[in-house]
């Protein structure tokens, strides 16, 4: 296995740059269209500034225009050398500085609370971490550790290391946010009203759970078919004799609804009509060849009842009053701060 296709998301960005005369050439035109005109200190936040130099590693100016280059010269030219361009530029700049001094007052906000995590937390985030990458990269222990080695670390406790230092502004602004959403609730009563207000997204349309064997040929289609219609037993048919995925399970597709996407809409079209028991009179063709199906069960349209769906509305309801109590927090630090921006 070769550990290097195995990209981990370590949150370290490595720039490659091409030493040939045009690359040198477009480097130098991006850094002049890049640092032209532009104050040293980008803004300042409540006494605390945020440089230039921050901005520009946050908002990745140069990359972007680095990669429009390459994959666009003609146009990165006129982007970079233009008054529209570069007013342009400038606007992608001041909307990235918009997030940092949010995230920046976030920050000052969390550390004048006090608010810290602790070496439990943070082993239990790096747990977190570590084994979302082994499970997305498909790694053992073994294979992740060699592939942190190949990534320039000479340790796990390095990885760690890096990874808390890259990342604790973030988990002390997650526990801040927990502090200021911590009381928000939901009654059962306004999940009632919802529930009321909206039943329509209650609604299940009819069910039915379908099965069937797939075939390459009509004739043989037609073979089986007779076969089950003289008393055969469909599951073991299709055990026997589909060729789709789901022959090992005798052909069980589970339930399906008459608008169901991703399903052919002439197989579904054909399943829907039948009863319980019911197998298709003639093999039904689609694009994956020749189907004969039957339907095991049913389960006819309804709404929901309150009980069922309860704790769903209620958890949606308080996500959304989570979402508008931090929107609102954050708005009343930026209008209580004292803010300058100099771009």
């Amino acid at each position: 296995m070769k550990f290097k296709s195995k990209l981990l998301i370590l949150t370290v960005i490595m720039l490659m740059v091409v030493s040939i005369p045009v690359m040198a050439q477009e480097n130098s035109e991006v850094s002049e269209a890049v640092n032209e005109g532009i104050p040293e200190v980008a803004a300042v936040i409540n006494g605390e500034e945020i440089s230039m130099q921050e901005l520009e590693e946050f908002a990745g100016v140069r990359n972007v225009l680095m990669q429009i280059l390459q994959s666009n010269q003609e146009f990165g030219t006129v982007l970079i050398q233009s008054e529209a361009g570069e007013n342009l530029i400038n606007e992608f700049r001041r909307y990235k500085l918009e997030q940092l001094v949010t995230s920046e007052l976030l920050i000052q906000e969390a550390k004048n609370r006090g608010l810290e995590v602790s070496e439990k937390e943070r082993n239990e985030i790096f747990d977190q971490q570590v084994s979302a990458l082994k499970q997305q990269n498909n790694l053992n222990d073994e294979q992740f550790e060699r592939a942190i080695q190949e990534q320039g670390f000479e340790s796990l406790d390095q990885y760690k290391e890096m990874f808390m230092q890259n990342n604790m502004d973030g988990f002390i602004v997650n526990k801040l946010r927990d502090e200021v959403v911590d009381e928000v609730s939901v009654s059962d009563a306004e999940a009632e009203e919802y529930y009321s207000e909206n039943k329509s997204e209650f609604e299940v349309a009819e069910q039915k759970k379908a099965s069937h064997i797939l075939f390459d040929e009509e004739a043989k289609a037609e073979e089986v078919l007779s076969e089950i219609e003289a008393g055969a037993d469909f599951a073991e048919m299709a055990k026997e004799h589909s060729t789709g995925p789901t022959a090992d399970n005798g052909g069980d597709l589970g339930f399906i609804t008459a608008d169901q996407q991703g399903l052919d809409r002439t197989f579904r079209d054909a399943a829907m009509q039948l009863d319980v028991g019911e197998v298709t009179d003639e093999p039904i063709e689609t694009q994956f060849g020749y189907h004969i199906i039957t339907v095991t069960e049913q389960k006819e349209a309804e709404t929901k009842e309150f009980s069922e769906v309860k704790e769903e509305i209620k958890n949606e309801l308080r996500s959304e009053k989570e979402n508008q109590k931090w929107s609102e927090f954050v708005q009343g630090l930026r209008e209580d701060a004292e803010i300058t921006i100099n771009l």
